[in-house]
């Protein structure tokens, strides 16, 4: 008989990073498998059930009552107080300003900060996470979660991503009050010191590399060795699949580019981060034009965020390209067509321009050079924000360090640059590749289909 294998998808990227990539049909393969998923759009539902053995629809949040609502923000703030990072200490700054709009939120800060910081330790964060965790057992959509859980008797659970999970954190929490295994892959580089404290705790975790299950025993000092395995990515495979990237007139034909111009690709970050970054964008598209009308700056918009400035940019001038992104909103999906684009923009660039983004990673593994801006929107106030700070946070800084990225200061600097690797594109190649050698090891060139395999195939053994 085969083992029961559920798999959690919480959100689009999920579903892109485990179904589209073929992983799920390998793991078909080997268990009965066992979604539980957003639902995006009936289309994507149709194509959900045709890869595992049953479907079933994750489709409300987990919402706190009162009490346990507070016990969460203490530990969020008693985690980043803890972990002092420099991503946490700026969210810890962002949200004293904003507190600051009247007193009763002023007040209510103090006290969570009074309070939090007095767990602000790992034993004493361990034992509140376990108490709020146990708060939740009585909910009935966590009862819900058990009676379902016990219907389908799993080996384990495996959370397709362990930040975007307000979709299944009663099924997890149903998980832990019945003491069934679950595992999580750890979605991004950057959550374990940006994205506040892992709830639940899993029993086994899948990170993208060395550096970053070593973060990950560094700030979850209870976890062992065993538990945590490497596994790469999913989401850079894409760049190694034909099927996923046009040919470039393929490309250039649906961006209404000619083919002699050069694509100067940048790619918007999450303006929580890089507010008011539409104006960076419109100085150095006037810049490219001054330096060689055959640079073409074409935009990749983050789909996350409300890009309607950007539209404008767009409508205001024709020669600018922002391309839609191809995202179905709904749970925030990438689709196929949209992953396509994007990796054969990245393929086709002569140089690649983004804020910290791991975008910078896309395009060091197709060896194109990247600039960073380093520099904060002409005349605009984004305070507590930062663009140079941006570089200092715990995730990026190994990449400035390695030489792989060059920080662009300001616009005379950006100029500079840009003529420097239109000269030479190889400056900086061997920085590049020595990068994404020390990031990724061999996981780029192993199937991920097989790795993950290996893996809960080593779980299923303990």
């Amino acid at each position: 008989m085969k083992r029961k294998l559920v798999v959690i998808l919480p959100r689009g990227e999920a579903i892109k990073n485990f179904v589209y990539s073929g992983i799920s049909d390998a793991l078909k393969e080997e268990y009965e498998l066992v979604f539980f998923s957003v639902i995006p759009n009936a289309e994507i539902k149709t194509y959900l059930k045709g890869k595992c053995d049953y479907l079933y629809e994750l489709d409300s949040e987990s919402k706190d009552k009162k009490y346990a609502s507070e016990v969460k923000k203490c530990i969020q703030i008693a985690h980043a107080k803890n972990l002092n990072s420099v991503t946490g200490n700026l969210k810890l700054l962002k949200d004293d300003v904003d507190s600051k709009k009247n007193f009763l939120s002023s007040l209510l800060r103090k006290i969570r900060k009074k309070i939090a910081y007095n767990y602000a330790s790992d034993k004493k964060l361990k034992n509140l996470t376990s108490y709020y965790v146990r708060l939740q057992y009585k909910k009935n959509k966590v009862k819900y979660f058990e009676k379902l859980l016990n219907e389908i008797q799993p080996n384990l659970v495996f959370n397709g991503s362990h930040i975007h999970n307000y979709f299944s954190l009663d099924l997890l929490y149903a998980c832990k009050k019945l003491n069934i295994k679950t595992a999580a892959f750890l979605f991004s580089w950057d959550n374990l010191t940006s994205q506040g404290r892992i709830i639940p705790t899993y029993d086994y975790y899948f990170t993208w590399n060395e550096k970053i299950k070593g973060d990950l025993l560094k700030y979850y000092p209870f976890l062992s060795n065993d538990v945590v395995f490497v596994t790469g990515s999913p989401q850079f495979d894409f760049h190694f699949i034909d099927d996923f990237i046009y040919t470039k007139e393929e490309l250039y034909d649906l961006l209404e580019i000619k083919y002699d111009k050069k694509i100067i690709l940048y790619s918007t970050g999450m303006a929580y981060y890089t507010p008011k970054e539409d104006i960076i964008v419109s100085e150095l598209h006037e810049r490219l034009k001054k330096i060689d009308p055959n640079l073409q700056l074409v935009v990749r918009i983050y789909a996350k965020d409300d890009n309607s400035v950007y539209y404008a940019l767009r409508d205001q001038d024709s020669s600018l390209k922002i391309p839609d992104h191809y995202w179905e909103l709904n749970h925030l999906t990438p689709t196929l067509k949209d992953i396509k684009l994007f990796t054969s923009l990245v393929k086709y660039s002569s140089i690649g321009i983004n804020v910290a983004s791991t975008v910078s990673l896309d395009l060091a593994i197709h060896n194109i050079p990247v600039l960073n801006i380093a520099f904060n929107p002409p005349n605009v106030d984004v305070y507590p924000n930062d663009y140079r700070k941006i570089y200092d946070f715990d995730h990026y800084k190994p990449i400035v360090a390695s030489g792989a990225v060059s920080l662009v200061y300001d616009l005379d600097d950006f100029e500079e640059q840009v003529k420097a690797y239109m000269k030479d594109p190889h400056k900086d190649e061997e920085a590049r590749k020595k990068l994404i050698h020390d990031f990724f090891g061999q996981s780029l060139e192993k199937d991920k289909k097989t790795v993950f395999l290996e893996v809960f195939n080593t779980i299923f053994r303990k």
